[in-house]
């Protein structure tokens, strides 16, 4: 009989940041859902029936915020569903952030989150600033069980992790004909372990021989690990990633081969997420790629920094997934990075080393083990818990997404001078960049001190910018020293506003009769005037501050304007 020793724990040290974040999402209380989905609507697990019919659910009561559409089927020909949350009546270009549960049978919390978000933002939306402002702004996409069929499977057997595609482990031109079975009728399939002298050994599943070929359990219903299925790097020599149909991890006869995962990424080829995020169970983690190899992607610390601010957030350790865990090939998390330039993380929500149970086994120096639900999902009066913990990755992910989205800022201000004579105009240029992903229209603002210049509207494409001319007639201003300063009004979405705002350099408005500019009104500057007497435009040394009449000729009509403001001063 073949034998694996399989490790029982693995121990990661991190280094934790702490980052004061806060955002308000509010707990999710068992009467909300009761006052907007049928009564018998429980925090508890659902299979894939009452999954559906939430979602349907919620489709059918907030037609305005709500959209649910198939991507797809599952082998067994089941729906693969996928909300998009978004307020349909603000019909402005929006970002899209895509989060997606239940890769894997065996752990049903990772769709219960996403479930449950679902119902929050639909039953708040326009109570709650947060979520209003989400949806308002953002196309939130959400994907409850990409593994719909999974939820009957696992329901037979806990151990369930792939999805339910026939595959014929032992080679025997049969499948599926032997999987694990509650032999002794206690509700749980054990595992037996036994110690070989060195090692606790893991023998066989508690099972029958149900194809009567002298072998037990070596023919699992199903399937493919659906994440290790995915297009990139699916072939890496990597720890996890098996091409071995036994195993639990085992990646399938080809990138894509199933249906799942090919309804996942027509939803992605359709749509340009900017982030997006996988949820899992079996340890408390959020991970980044590349899973495949330890090397750092060119997004290193961005990665590190999101996953960073994550961490603050839920209270969990953050670690690339290859160092964090150990490589693995075609993950969604690198095929979603690598292919298609989403940063994407993985959030692995819940873990419970205590849920281990044992018993004496049949063999010298054995034991049955049992608990792998548990392990994996927390129980049922723990599960509002671990939701509230992690329902803020959507808010952080989601305001990220759309503070990237809208966003314009003043960049420069570059006055033509910094001293000009009472009457003249100057020009002043102020850049303006769209930092955005979507064409905008905005209005840019000049300022001396307080008091407005002029407002002009500008029309920028996302990821551009541009220089605006103000020209300042400074005709009816008196004289002083002015701060400029430019503002843009924000655009709808807008989170961070703090760069609309660039206050850029000093103007000296100067008396235009004080041509000297020593701050008096006298007999210096009718000398000067005098000095300048006769002179036009066409003169080499013309300077038009001592033409003071406007008419293009220094004469006598000067020197008697300033003798009419002689003895003023600043």
């Amino acid at each position: 009989m073949r034998k694996r020793i399989i490790s029982r724990t693995t121990q990661i040290a991190f280094l934790i940041i702490i980052f004061a974040l806060s955002f308000n999402v509010d707990p999710i209380k068992p009467e909300v859902f009761n006052v907007f989905l049928p009564q018998d609507f429980q925090i508890r697990y659902h299979n894939y029936t009452e999954i559906v019919d939430i979602i349907l659910h919620t489709n059918n009561t907030y037609p305005s915020i709500t959209d649910v559409f198939s991507i797809g089927k599952s082998y067994l020909n089941a729906s693969v569903y996928c909300v998009r949350l978004t307020n349909e009546n603000i019909t402005h270009p929006k970002p899209k952030v895509l989060f997606v549960g239940y890769h894997h049978a065996r752990e049903p919390i990772s769709a219960e989150l996403p479930l449950y978000f679902i119902v929050e933002a639909t039953t708040t939306y326009n109570t709650d600033i947060t979520i209003t402002n989400l949806l308002d702004f953002c196309e939130i996409y959400i994907i409850v069980a990409l593994n719909p069929d999974g939820f009957a499977a696992v329901e037979q057997n806990h151990w369930q992790r792939k999805n339910v595609q026939p595959i014929d482990e032992d080679q025997d031109g049969f499948v599926d004909e032997d999987p694990p079975d509650d032999e002794d009728g206690d509700g749980f399939i054990e595992w037996l372990w036994q110690w070989n002298g060195t090692d606790w050994a893991f023998i066989r599943w508690e099972g029958n021989d149900d194809d009567d070929d002298g072998l037990l359990n070596e023919d699992w219903i199903g399937g493919v690990d659906l994440n290790r299925n995915y297009g990139y790097q699916w072939n890496a020599t990597t720890g996890s990633g098996s091409p071995n149909p036994s195993e639990e991890d085992y990646k399938g006869p080809a990138p894509f081969s199933e249906k799942e995962t090919q309804a996942l990424r027509g939803l992605v080829l359709e749509n340009d997420f900017t982030y997006a995020v996988s949820f899992h169970s079996g340890i408390e983690l959020i991970l980044y790629p590349w899973g495949y190899s330890s090397m750092p992607t060119p997004h290193d610390s961005l990665f590190k920094e999101i996953a960073g601010d994550i961490s603050a957030l839920v209270n969990a350790p953050y670690a690339q997934s290859a160092g964090g865990l150990y490589t693995l090939s075609g993950t969604w998390a690198d095929w979603m990075y690598g292919n298609r330039n989403v940063l994407a993380f993985t959030c692995e929500i819940y873990k419970n080393d205590s849920a281990w149970e044992s018993e004496p086994g049949p063999l010298p120096n054995s034991f049955w083990e049992r608990g792998i639900f548990e392990f994996f999902n927390p129980s049922p009066d723990e599960i509002e818990p671990v939701i509230n913990r992690w329902l803020p990755v959507f808010t952080y992910l989601t305001n990220r997404t759309i503070s990237e989205a809208y966003d314009v800022a003043i960049t420069s201000i570059n006055p033509a001078e910094s001293t000009i004579f009472q009457g003249r105009s100057t020009d002043v240029n102020v850049s303006v960049a769209n930092q955005g992903q979507f064409t905008e229209t905005f209005n840019v603002s000049l300022f001396a001190n307080v008091t407005l210049i002029e407002s002009q509207e500008v029309t920028l494409t996302g990821g551009n910018s541009t220089t605006i001319n103000f020209v300042w007639n400074t005709s009816e201003w008196a004289s002083g020293n002015y701060e400029i300063s430019a503002d843009t009004s924000p655009i709808p979405g807008e989170i961070f506003t703090s760069d609309n705002t660039l206050i850029d350099g000093t103007i000296t408005l100067r008396n235009s009769y004080d041509v000297t500019g020593d701050g008096y009104v006298g007999i210096d500057d009718i000398v000067a005037v005098a000095e300048h007497f006769g002179q036009t435009p066409t003169h080499t040394d013309w300077d038009e501050k001592f033409d003071l009449t406007r008419d293009g000729y220094v004469g006598i009509d000067d020197i008697v304007l300033i003798a009419e403001h002689f003895g003023e001063t600043a």
